[in-house]
């Protein structure tokens, strides 16, 4: 039997009574099926949002789920788990179950959304990743492509693809439509690196996309915050002028401070190139060797 409290009414004729129980329990259920109903369309839309993550059109970012689960929250505070259950109807009962799991799994359900999103895309896009450098692009490179994170770290050492990997995702950000060409800011250190990278782009995906240096950036933030473009030093633009001034710098420290000095001359004294093979090395001219005076 259920342990619910029992009121007695005295005086009252027992078919009376039953009607009147009646009465309170279907305007206590209305009352509460009418408190969820009020918020029907926060609910259908959270329900909607959930079930879209078992098989995600887009990736499920932090930035996208976390609103989504912010919301689920609220509403179960606010709302749902004050709702008693033996006032509502079954599929209502289920809809709040189903909202209620989402709050208390939600890392779990982003990170099985975000699998079926990659491993749909990587055959979707194979042939992409196969074509757009000489050789295919590796199984690692592929993820850190289709992964559409607020924020990706992707740790890689000398050689290993970096800038392929960087113009790829550019491309396949453009060709798959999930970003437009004024959406995308593409850095490199180097003027031949970013104009490498601009060029494949547009060769590849048929969109012109201008990669940019770190320097040039700054430098037209600063023309606009300030309203004209600070002059710059001969060095910034020019190797050999660069090159001077590093001598120059070099040189004062040599004069200037014993330690830092002992510390270039033995730099320049016992530093080796590695061994390599006797036939390993390219047949170039060796640099003229600039002493210091």
């Amino acid at each position: 039997m259920d342990e619910q409290p029992v009121q007695l009414l005295k005086g009252v004729r027992q078919k009376e009574a039953l009607v009147f129980s009646d009465k309170i329990r279907l305007d206590w259920e209305a009352i509460n099926q009418a408190d969820f109903e009020r918020s029907r369309a926060a609910i259908d839309t959270l329900l909607l949002e959930i079930a879209q993550l078992s098989d995600p059109a887009t990736y499920p970012a932090a930035c996208v789920v976390s609103p989504i689960v912010e919301r689920a929250r609220g509403l179960d505070q606010s709302l749902l788990s004050k709702l008693p259950q033996q006032a509502l109807g079954d599929v209502q009962r289920d809809q709040i179950g189903k909202i209620q799991t989402f709050v208390q799994n939600a890392q779990h359900d982003r990170q099985q959304a975000i699998a079926a999103f990659e491993e749909r895309q990587l055959v979707e896009w194979s042939d992409f990743f196969d074509t757009f450098e000489s050789n295919p692009l590796t199984p690692e490179q592929r993820k850190s492509i289709v992964a559409d994170e607020d924020a990706t770290l992707i740790l890689a050492g000398a050689g290993s693809g970096k800038t392929s990997v960087i113009t790829a995702k550019a491309g396949y950000l453009l060709k798959s439509g999930a970003r437009k060409p004024e959406e995308v800011l593409l850095l490199a250190f180097a003027s031949a690196a970013a104009k490498e990278m601009s060029e494949r782009i547009e060769e590849k995906c048929g969109e012109p996309l201008e990669a940019r240096t770190f320097h040039s950036l700054a430098y037209d933030i600063i023309g606009t915050v300030e309203g004209s473009k600070p002059a710059l030093a001969a060095h910034a633009t020019d190797d050999k002028a660069y090159l001077a001034l590093i001598r120059d710098i070099l040189k004062a420290l040599v004069k200037t401070a014993s330690e830092v000095s002992k510390s270039i001359v033995g730099w320049f004294s016992y530093t080796r190139l590695d061994e390599k093979a006797p036939f390993g090395y390219c047949k170039a001219p060796m640099p003229p060797i600039v002493p210091l005076k």
